[in-house]
């Protein structure tokens, strides 16, 4: 087969011929990353019985990243793989994951990618779907599927994966055919969040309950336009669906009825500058910039009530005698982290860890804790994963092979 950066003749323009060039480079640097990764990756499988100990959690657990019959690889080494990637931990094992897919399941399209025939994202991007296949499902889509990539549509993809697991899989395909709701989310990324105060928001609703909240927002913006708002139909929509989860109501279930409930109270951590109100403040829970005008908004609101807590200062150390930190100690970590102090992580769901144990007299203190998700703490709990405290804020991690990493959560002025 020819490489598909040949198929087109040379351009006469010298900058076009530049970037085809340049173009070409990058494959073949992806290709490079892509068999660097699987050699470290045959280095790193484990044989029967060492698989067999990684079950035990405490050893090590084992990683199944790839589909039925792909190796075993460690989790704590394959930390220390996905960090030198560049990424988070989640990040590089899919990567890890979709290469010893593509390698040991996949060899048509993996033969194409080492041509450099097809692009190492398209191949990951069926890899990543044929995971959860059977080995005869992959085999099926490998055929069917490789000779054609470079220039089939995403629908054939799917329509392949589709007929495979019904062929080979048909209970996992009726299986997932009912849990289709099972995909329903409501999903709002406050990270996400910008300076003007707003945030996106994704959904996928069951079809009944869409038309119902598309009848509640529009009766919703009509209703704040009947009360004299000049805002747009879109605005009109958006403060519809906020005021909606502030009354926030619930089905009684013994009447029937709707009754109005008082919402949920959200606390918020903003940074203001009063020497110069006209610099934008910082929502701590978000990491974001906030206008002072949008604070002002928030709590003139109806329906808001407004309790200021006393500021917590960062340069303490409050501690507690005992194992469990008070809420006041939580609150402290937690404002000073963020997430999870791992190298690349940024999970909120965290567990506090004492960074010497307790067990070996490390006390309960801010200075002695730290914001780790539960992978990240099994990694340094069970693990050969090891880190220190340079300051308040900084950390220095170093791997099982020596490498080390500075995580830096200090906050910039």
């Amino acid at each position: 087969m020819k490489n598909r950066h040949a198929e087109t003749a040379a351009s006469s323009d010298p900058l076009l011929a530049s970037v085809c060039a340049q173009s070409e480079a990058e494959s073949r640097v992806q290709v490079a990353k892509l068999t660097a990764v699987l050699d470290w990756a045959a280095a790193h499988v484990a044989g029967d019985e060492e698989a067999a100990a990684l079950l035990d959690p405490m050893v090590e657990p084992a990683l199944h990243l790839g589909g039925s019959g792909c190796p075993v690889i460690g989790e704590f080494s394959a930390l220390d793989l996905a960090l030198s990637l560049g990424g988070s931990s989640d990040a590089g094992l899919a990567y890890l994951g979709k290469a010893l897919e593509l390698r040991h399941r996949l060899p048509r399209l993996f033969a194409r990618v080492v041509a450099l025939e097809v692009s190492v994202w398209k191949a990951f991007r069926v890899a990543e779907q044929t995971i959860s296949l059977p080995p005869g499902g992959a085999e099926h889509v490998d055929r069917v599927i490789a000779p054609f990539l470079h220039s089939c549509s995403w629908a054939q993809v799917d329509r392949a994966v589709d007929a495979a697991r019904a062929q080979f899989d048909p209970e996992e395909a009726e299986r997932l055919r009912l849990s289709a709701a099972e995909f329903r989310h409501a999903t709002l990324d406050l990270r996400d969040a910008r300076t003007a105060g707003t945030i996106d928001m994704r959904a996928t609703l069951d079809l009944s309950d869409a038309l119902d909240l598309e009848t509640a927002l529009r009766d919703g913006a009509q209703t704040l336009a009947d009360l004299g708002s000049t805002e747009t139909l879109d605005v009109r929509r958006s403060q519809a669906l906020g005021e909606m989860a502030r009354l926030q109501r619930t089905l009684d279930l013994d009447t029937g009825e709707l009754t109005s409930g008082t919402g949920r109270g959200v606390t918020l951590f903003v940074h203001l500058d009063g020497n110069d109100p006209d610099d934008p403040g910082l929502v701590d829970n978000t990491q974001s910039p906030v206008l002072v005008e949008q604070v002002r908004q928030w709590c003139e609101a109806a329906g808001t009530t407004v309790t200021v807590k006393p500021v917590i200062d960062l340069r303490t150390d409050p501690s507690t005698p005992a194992y469990r930190p008070t809420e006041a100690i939580r609150e402290h970590v937690m404002l000073r982290d963020r997430t999870c102090v791992f190298p690349g992580c940024n999970r909120r769901h965290v567990d506090l860890d004492h960074i010497v144990p307790w067990q070996a007299g490390g006390p309960t203190a801010v200075s002695n804790l730290a914001m780790l998700c539960r992978r990240h703490h099994r990694a340094k709990t069970h693990g050969r994963w090891r880190y220190r405290v340079i300051e308040p804020g900084r950390y220095e991690w170093t791997s099982p092979t020596s490498a080390t990493y500075l995580v830096d959560r200090r906050r910039r002025t």
